[in-house]
């Protein structure tokens, strides 16, 4: 293991040639379906919960999503995964080899894909945090959405702490506390580290993330914010005496039997929450097609349906485009000349989760595009183009 000086040193390295927010994990596996012939292959049916259908079935313009995936296998976009599931079923599976890069490499490396292997989410992480949260608020387990942040941690000194004490969990929720943090986004770019950083080598997030000046009132400006996510997932640890590692597993992986996972820590041990999550592609599939059937997961009830309505609307603007809602991005898309109602975790390189609930449609993609707003683009545009194909 390398010592804490020096993995400080790399991740030091890593933030200032990356920006835009963080991740861990080297991903190994087999790449397959990874040609332009195979791009139009059916998925395999593994058993996993994921039931396989015909795009034909499942009303896409097959011949263009066909087109539009072998497009993906011959491009050099260095993406390593798209998925497509309608009506409750995978049409569509692609893997490709591509550069891969971890928070503790200062270089890419080329790896291999398949349905078997971990991909970094990194900050869809953030948007697993919130399902957390619900589920427990729901059973009394952790505090209200208006509760005071700073009346939860009573002995903590924090400069400027009566003109903060107005920031609620709700605003954590919907990255509006107020404060004067500076960290890249889907939307914004971001030259040098970003105060993120902070959260790899600090015990007490509440302390870091508060001490930064208030420059809004809570609830009226978006700033994206991993420390945010660092206090949510604090909060359900203070509530339950659980961490946030073993939360998730009891919560919702083990009762979705995703496994296989990890979530990296930070160099107290603390998990990573704004963007430490490692999973198969197809295993968020699936949550997202739990998210499209309001919380339930093979007809258990997982996530509050209220929470799940919650969680994917509009509460904040986030930019031209976009709208933030309890941790997840939220904007309307194009389908065949009506604009409809779209929700999307979003991860720095390309990891994304887009749910249209109104076409029972959801896409995956995973990729290597650490740093750019280029490569988020891609993906956000090859998403719109899916979503033209259904019928």
């Amino acid at each position: 293991m390398k010592p804490k000086w020096l993995r400080a040193g790399l991740s030091m390295c890593f933030w200032i040639t990356a920006g835009l927010g963080i991740g861990a994990g080297e991903t190994r596996g087999t790449s397959v379906l990874g040609t332009p012939a195979a791009a139009c292959v059916a998925p395999a049916e593994r058993g996993d919960g994921l039931t396989v259908g015909t795009p034909a079935e499942m009303r896409f313009d097959a011949s263009t999503l066909c087109a539009l995936l072998s497009g993906v296998a011959r491009g050099g976009d260095n993406i390593h995964s798209v998925l497509v599931l309608r009506h409750g079923r995978l049409v569509a599976e692609l893997y490709l080899p591509g550069r891969d890069q971890t928070i503790w490499s200062l270089w890419k490396t080329h790896t291999g894909f398949g349905p078997d292997s971990l991909h970094d989410m990194r900050s869809t992480t953030k948007s697993v945090v919130a399902l957390l949260y619900g589920i427990l608020l729901a059973r009394g387990d952790v505090p209200a959405l208006d509760t005071s942040v700073a009346s939860l941690y009573p002995g903590i000194a924090v400069p400027g702490r009566g003109e903060k004490a107005a920031i609620r969990i709700r605003d954590l929720m919907t990255m509006s506390a107020g404060l004067a943090w500076q960290e890249a986004s889907p939307v914004r770019r971001l030259m040098g580290p970003s105060d993120e950083l902070g959260l790899l080598w600090r015990t007490d997030p509440y302390g870091y993330v508060f001490s930064f000046r208030a420059e809004s009132k809570p609830g009226t400006q978006f700033v994206y914010s991993g420390g945010a996510t660092a206090l949510i997932a604090d909060i359900m640890t203070r509530s339950t005496g659980r961490d946030l590692i073993e939360i998730a597993r009891s919560e919702l992986f083990e009762p979705m039997v995703i496994d296989g996972w990890t979530w990296t820590r930070n160099l107290w041990g603390k998990p990573l929450a704004a963007a430490g999550l490692r999973l198969k592609p197809r295993d968020l599939a699936r949550i997202g097609l739990m998210l499209l059937d309001r919380g339930r997961w093979q007809g258990r009830q997982l996530v509050p349906a209220a929470w799940i309505s919650e969680a994917t609307r509009p509460h904040i603007s986030a930019g031209p485009d976009d709208a933030y809602g309890y941790q997840f991005w939220t904007r309307d898309v194009n389908w065949h000349g009506t604009r409809v109602h779209a929700a999307a975790t979003v991860g720095n390189g390309g990891q994304t989760l887009v749910v249209v609930p109104s076409l029972d449609l959801a896409i995956v993609t995973t990729a290597g595009n650490y740093g750019t707003l280029e490569g988020l683009k891609r993906v956000r545009d090859l998403e719109q183009e899916i979503i033209e194909t259904a019928l």
